[in-house]
């Protein structure tokens, strides 16, 4: 039942590289983020709440021999086939499941017709890539999310069985993603389908139930939705790995009871997370080396409760609502309140309104976003978490050092569609140059980066300087190495004087119009050249460290103007520069930043 299209005249030869959009550092992370967000998506309008049950098992090779056939020797002529495949007895597979949702419904193409992008979920899930037909508040954009799936299989295949709210019908596929390749002498496309007759799906009733029983699947006939298998999983996703993902990116959600999530091994193990026991669930896992590691869960998910539950909320009002700036003027009489709550630990809540306009609309949408902060004087880190739609977005961190929890949350469906627009394509962050984003709307960028910056301005306004002596403030920018000895205050003079020598800098930093400028300290004679140094820029800001709190819609020291002489630039990305300096007449200028704004250079020798 397995199909592959032969090269024809015309057509390129081409092996997908679409797979590194979705390469996130545990892999985990990446099914995780785009079956639940899939679920999310299709949930029903009739349905509170989506269920899903990720389900581990294994199964005889030779009992799903019928599954694979046809599929092995285009995988061994693609090198894709695992060395240990014709070795391996059983297959371990990941089966997920969702309830609440419409599972894929809409046209399926079986009357040759091609429905228009957006009208068939069944027909833009199978047939369409880098092709989206999601808007509005629905977190894809790319139509590359289902390349995940390919990615965490070890044969880079899955299948995909649905029962569909619409009509009730019962339909099984399945989808290869390989390389463009030749096998006796033809050449095939780069992809392969699981199919009826003419690349239709299977509604025979024997292939289903066969299929759902030998793979564990537990959809009722009845029970519209989706049900995907993933064969050969990828050793990487395990019990544990999958039940902290879902938790690290989709918490909001389960808090705020729209999700449920259960995760078993085979037909007995289990663990089902919801909003009563997530805190629990949560407490009770290890999560070393994991972005959680370190963080005070329990403090943390506590806070995220808080939030959802608070009240009453601080509606902002901007005296120019296509134009929003935090100011302290438009907190009016409550900023000396909202200082003292805020600064004494207390969880402080803004409804921020925006106004979104599309370019081919005369009338702008009123919309909004809430922020919820509070301080909390143990945090070494700034911990802060943006949501869009239920998905979080993780590559936004703006606040820092400072020992503030912040939550980021948009819903409302005009500015979940906007920043829907500017998202990546693994949804980790919101980026002004996404293809189309400027073209859709007025202002687009403007508002994008008043949203991005929305969090640090408050807190930057609320927050205030503790009042004991910090010791460490400063030392990042004045550093004095010390002895042992000396920290411990065992050290003294006869004079009761300690004579500290002055460094020579190695470097001259100069400003200049939009740019600054880099040499060697002439002055200093123990130079030993050649060397390799780092230079790091940042925008000044008001409070904290302009380097930490710098973001790479501010500038790309790739896209800006550089000459220079006497050294080797060696990378230049967002912020950092690394050279070597082959010279004593080393120079290095660099022009192109917002006139408006001061720059803050610091360069050290590496």
């Amino acid at each position: 039942m397995w199909r592959l299209k032969e090269l024809e005249r015309g057509m390129p030869e081409r092996d997908p590289r679409e797979t590194e959009f979705f390469r996130l550092p545990q892999v985990s992370d990446a099914l995780v983020k785009e079956v639940i967000q899939n679920s999310l998506d299709a949930r029903r309008n009739d349905e509170p709440k989506v269920k899903i049950c990720f389900t581990f098992g294994s199964v005889s090779r030779l009992d799903v021999k019928q599954y694979l056939d046809g599929l092995i020797d285009h995988l061994r002529a693609c090198d894709l086939l695992p060395q240990d495949f014709e070795s391996c007895d059983s297959l371990r597979f990941l089966i997920i499941e969702d309830s609440g949702t419409t599972g894929l419904d809409g046209a399926t193409g079986e009357d040759r017709s091609r429905p228009e992008k957006g009208r068939s979920n069944f027909f833009d899930f199978w047939w369409r890539e880098g092709i989206s037909g999601k808007k509005e508040t629905r977190a894809g954009r790319w139509g590359l999310g289902k390349t995940t799936f390919h990615i965490v299989s070890r044969l880079r295949t899955f299948w995909g069985f649905t029962v569909r709210h619409d009509d009730s019908r019962r339909l099984l596929m399945g989808k290869a993603l390989l390389k463009t390749h030749y096998l006796n002498g033809t050449g095939y496309q780069y992809y392969g389908y699981f199919t009826g007759e003419n690349y239709t799906p299977i509604s025979d009733a024997g292939v289903i139930r066969d299929l759902k029983q030998k793979f564990l699947i537990s959809r009722k006939d009845d029970e519209p939705g989706f049900s995907l298998i993933i064969p050969m999983i990828d050793e990487e996703i395990l019990f544990e790995s999958v039940l902290k993902s879902l938790i690290i990116h989709y918490f909001y959600p389960i808090a705020k009871d729209t999700l449920e999530v259960k995760i078993r091994e085979g037909m007995d193990d289990s663990v089902t997370i919801q909003r009563n026991n997530l805190i629990d669930v949560a407490v009770s896992r290890d999560w070393w080396d994991t972005s959680w590691e370190g963080i005070d869960v329990r403090e943390l998910l506590q806070f995220v409760s808080d939030s959802i539950s608070s009240s009453p909320t601080l509606e902002i009002n901007f005296p120019d609502r296509e134009r929003p700036e935090i100011t302290e003027s438009i907190f009016g009489p409550d900023l000396a309140n909202l200082k003292q709550k805020f600064n004494n630990g207390g969880l402080v809540t803004f409804k921020v309104p925006v106004s979104i306009k599309r370019a081919t609309e005369p009338q702008a949408l009123a919309s909004y976003f809430m922020v919820y902060l509070k301080k909390f004087p143990g945090l070494k880190n700034s911990e802060e978490f943006w949501i869009r739609s239920g998905i979080r977005i993780n590559d936004i961190q703006t606040l820092g050092n400072r020992p503030v929890r912040a939550i980021v949350v948009a819903e409302d469906p005009p500015i979940a569609t906007f920043l829907g627009d500017a998202e990546t394509p693994a949804h980790t962050d919101w980026k002004e140059n996404t293809e189309g984003f400027k073209e859709k709307y007025q202002n687009a960028v403007p508002l994008l980066r008043f949203i991005r910056k929305s969090v640090s301005k408050i807190v930057s306004l609320l927050d205030e300087p503790p009042h004991e002596r910090q010791k460490d403030f400063l030392k990042e920018i004045f550093y004095i190495p010390i002895t042992p000895e000396e920290e411990e205050g065992k050290v003294t003079t006869r004079q009761g004087k300690v004579k500290v020598e002055r460094k020579i800098p190695s470097f001259v930093i100069s400003h200049i119009q939009g740019g600054f400028e880099v040499s060697l300290n002439l002055a200093k004679r123990d130079i030993s050249i050649p060397f390799r140094a780092t230079i790091k820029v940042a925008y000044d800001v008001r409070r904290g460290n302009p380097f930490a709190q710098y973001e790479s819609y501010d500038f790309n020291l790739s896209q800006l103007q550089v000459s220079s002489a006497g050294c080797r630039i060696l990378s230049e990305q967002n912020n950092e520069m690394k050279i070597e300096i082959t010279s004593r007449d080393f120079k290095l200028t660099v022009n192109g930043f917002d006139t408006n704004r001061d720059i803050v250079v610091k360069v050290t020798e590496d």
